[in-house]
């Protein structure tokens, strides 16, 4: 396997890892140094760059990747979408079930730290317990849908500017 294979490999196995949040909805909250800096419903995430770490025996580590993260209402402004470079993560519970034709697993509690310490708590929405956050979320879905074209052309510029920014970080 190429050092390109396994890039792309390790980026659709972490993109993967997200796909219940980015279909069912999710909540984020942001701590830095303790305190809650950010409690938001996220639209989607997307992993645009990723780098491994390797021992001197060329063994797989871990892997430290950047992560474009959008809030409902993104389309508002520049100020709703996010890159940030994740350098730990914690899986507290995952979701084993069909998607997409086939079964996957994927991630449903996880925390992600970024490079500047914050913890960012993500959960997939449960409509059950939390009826109305899983309404905003839908309500979110139907307008986007409605407005596809708009929202098309939004997420590719915001794409664009998010994988500079990534390809961009030191």
């Amino acid at each position: 396997m190429t050092m390109k294979d396994f890039i792309e490999q390790e980026k659709r196995r972490l993109q993967e890892s997200l796909h219940w949040f980015n279909s069912r909805g999710s909540r984020m909250t942001v701590r830095e140094s303790g305190d809650l800096f950010l409690d938001t419903l996220v639209d989607s995430f997307t992993v645009t760059r990723i780098a491994p770490h390797f021992d001197a025996a060329g063994n797989h580590l871990r892997t430290d990747f950047w992560l474009l993260w959008k809030a409902l209402g993104y389309d508002e402004g520049f100020q709703h979408a996010h890159t940030i470079k994740v350098v730990d993560v914690r899986v507290e519970d995952t979701l084993t079930a069909e998607h997409d034709g086939k079964e996957a697993e994927g991630w449903l509690i996880v925390e992600l730290t970024d490079d500047l310490g914050r913890i960012h708590h993500v959960e997939m929405l449960e409509p059950v317990s939390e009826p109305e956050l899983a309404a905003d979320w839908q309500r979110w879905i139907a307008y986007r849908q409605k407005n596809a074209e708009r929202f098309r052309r939004i997420d590719d510029q915001l794409l664009d500017e998010h994988l500079r920014i990534a390809e961009d970080w030191s």
